[in-house]
């Protein structure tokens, strides 16, 4: 094989993983944003750094957090250090002794949260479709610290307090240089700060961990096999120029399925560069956007004319013998065939979860050191040829080729000697 050939082959299935991994991340953006998987992820990070799910509601109850969401039936993506500092303190000064009792973060709370969310939209239709006038929640702050010194003595006092809660909190307020009440809303809030590097490590770990689940159901749905796909760029010469052609014309011109690569190339690059107060952001699309996206992509591999998707009818499963052929695309119906389609899936699947910034920038380098490269083997027998000829003239008067001048000149020393007489 050579230096042209894996270039053109590693250009093609470059291509082929940065589209898959577009497709991947729109999906995965969708079902982030109806599981609301970023403020799910933030509650569970704040109810771990309280210890208390009591405490926790209360802070979310409290005016300057929950004007903060678009309505009673969802929490919001990201919150200010400053306004959970003095929710924080209010909601301490507002514990009501024998009515509010501390409560542990619940075991598997992130799945329980994201399950909760449609459940909750649930309850906020009907809620609309019968409102009803409300006053304030009963977890709904109703006192607020007017001192350093009463913030303190309720913090002491309060029954039903989580223990491990108040350790932290009369550390951060006990510090020589926290003298008002502002000086412990700061040192609340740069608790927090701190708290959310932890937590937008879980969040992108989450988020690795879903777009890696969407990338193995991309690569079944689509039926993209990184093993049938290498081997037919590998022996079919034609398709791997084809789509070598391809590849670098859209990159050179910028098409459609470039263009909107690079959008999604340019988020996740910011995503993946934000500080840990800019994870939280909400950023949801709207599904039109997302649609859009993979309905582009999706165009993009169908014109690489790769062996790709699924054989038309029914015939997923197939037995190749000496009378029937099957489609490449079908499965063998062998447990080796079998085996060797599913490995190539989770192969595509690992691929896709490098993220599409990484196989953009790989295919860059490719298409870079490909232009760099000699030209492709197929123009210098030509050259030689006409190099060749030449020679040719000056060695001899007719106009055959060597090799037949030489197997004729053995014939004709043979026959130079006349033939015996007969008998």
């Amino acid at each position: 094989m050579t230096i042209s050939t894996i270039l053109d082959v590693a250009i093609g299935i470059s291509f082929v993983f940065m589209l898959l991994s577009v497709i991947a991340s729109a999906v995965t953006e969708a079902i982030s944003g109806v599981l609301s998987l970023r403020s799910v992820t933030l509650r569970q990070g704040i109810e771990r750094l309280l210890k208390d799910r009591t405490l926790t509601d209360k802070v979310y109850a409290h005016p300057l957090i929950d004007g903060l969401t678009k309505d009673d039936d969802s929490d919001p993506s990201y919150i200010p250090s400053d306004l959970f500092a003095r929710a924080l303190i209010d909601a301490v000064a507002g514990w009501k002794d024998g009515a509010d009792q501390s409560r542990r973060p619940e075991r598997m709370g992130l799945l329980r949260g994201m399950l909760s969310v449609p459940l909750r939209a649930i309850r906020g239709f009907f809620r609309r479709l019968w409102p009803k006038v409300e006053g304030g929640g009963e977890d709904a702050t109703k006192k607020v610290a007017a001192s350093l010194d009463d913030f303190k003595k309720r913090l002491a006092e309060a029954k039903g307090f989580e223990e491990d809660t108040r350790v932290a909190l009369t550390a951060l307020v006990s510090d020589a240089s926290v003298k008002t009440l502002e000086d412990a809303n700061l040192q609340i809030a740069a608790w927090f700060d701190r708290a959310m590097d932890s937590v937008s490590g879980w969040y992108k770990r989450t988020a690795h961990i879903l777009i890696s689940a969407v990338g193995l159901f991309a690569a079944v749905v689509l039926n993209v096999d990184t093993f049938l796909v290498l081997d037919s760029l590998n022996r079919d010469a034609v398709l791997r120029e084809s789509v070598t052609s391809a590849v670098t014309e859209s990159v050179k011109a910028e098409s459609p399925v470039v263009k909107t690569a690079a959008e999604v190339i340019a988020e996740q690059k910011a995503n993946a560069s934000a500080t840990p107060s800019e994870v939280f952001l909400d950023e949801k699309k709207t599904e039109e956007l997302v649609r859009k996206r993979v309905v582009a992509v999706k165009r993009g591999l169908d014109e690489l004319t790769l062996p790709m998707g699924w054989p038309e009818g029914r015939g997923f499963f197939c037995t190749p013998t000496a009378e029937v052929s099957c489609d490449r695309r079908a499965v063998p119906a062998t447990l080796g065939g079998f085996g060797r389609r599913f490995g190539g899936w989770l192969f595509t699947a690992i691929a896709i979860a490098l993220g599409a910034p990484f196989w953009f920038d790989i295919l860059n380098k490719l298409i870079n050191l490909r232009a760099a490269a000699p030209p492709p083997e197929k123009v210098r027998p030509k050259e030689r040829t006409a190099a060749a000829e030449p020679q040719v003239a000056v060695s001899t008067s007719v106009s055959t080729p060597v090799r037949e001048q030489e197997t004729v000149r053995p014939i004709a020393s043979r026959s130079s000697a006349p033939p015996p007489p007969l008998s």
